[in-house]
């Protein structure tokens, strides 16, 4: 088995491609989660998410397309928190970027769009769950969060505040500029607004418990080296 140590030279770990992939993995795993939770909601016809009403706005008022608006706003918010972090984007970060797109792209087909209200309610219940969830086993990854996410922890780390309270002050103003830009809207965008940060909270502190000790590097040996 290869092997590799710490600096002291007394501890071992496992090699580093294993612990990788598991990262790697569990970071997909989470996107894809997290991609679900975004479908599923579109797809419940209860509203788009916040941040979909202000991309829609931006494509009334300029002549970027829905995807490029997508692409814009991250960028910008990328750069955003590289500022307020005073630090570089991460590996987690990128691929968010390139990798959510693609995922929602794949699997909106397989998500069905009910009939009938009270089949829309649960799907947007799961949605908003598998939301919040994707969001934390991602970033228990520690590859780094997303350009959206990222800001929310940085705003979290700076200001003090619980994740759940930043992330909805993030979704309301976002959706308050989308309104007023003319994007469209409905219940659903506004009850995701009010409630999403509470799931992030819980899927952060519950992929903190489980998914964190998977994805770290194990230790396979102790040895005393003279």
């Amino acid at each position: 088995m290869q092997l590799e140590t710490k600096t002291n030279g007394s501890v071992l770990y496992e090699a580093s491609w294993k612990f990788q992939l598991r990262r790697m993995i569990m970071l997909n795993i989470g996107f894809l989660v997290m991609c679900v939770g975004f479908v599923s909601i579109v797809r419940a016809g209860l509203g788009t998410s916040p941040w979909d009403v202000f991309h829609m706005a931006l494509t009334l008022h300029s002549p970027l397309t829905f995807g490029t608006a997508q692409q814009v706003s991250g960028i910008f918010l990328l750069v955003l928190a590289c500022w307020l972090a005073r630090s570089r984007p991460t590996l987690g970060c990128l691929l968010n970027i390139a990798l959510v797109g693609l995922y929602c792209d794949l699997i909106f087909n397989l998500i069905p769009e009910p009939d009938v209200w009270w089949q829309q309610w649960p799907q947007f219940g799961i949605g908003l769950l598998c939301t919040g969830y994707g969001v934390g086993i991602y970033i228990a990854c520690k590859l780094g969060a997303g350009p959206r996410d990222w800001l929310m922890l940085t705003l979290h780390q700076r200001t003090g505040l619980a994740i759940r309270w930043v992330r909805t002050m993030i979704e309301v103003a976002v959706v308050l500029v989308g309104i007023l830009l003319g994007g469209p809207f409905g219940i659903g965008t506004i009850l995701f607004s009010l409630l999403i940060g509470h799931p992030t909270e819980w899927g952060i502190k519950w992929a903190e418990r489980v998914v964190g000790p998977f994805v770290e590097r194990r230790e396979v040996k102790h040895e005393v080296i003279h």
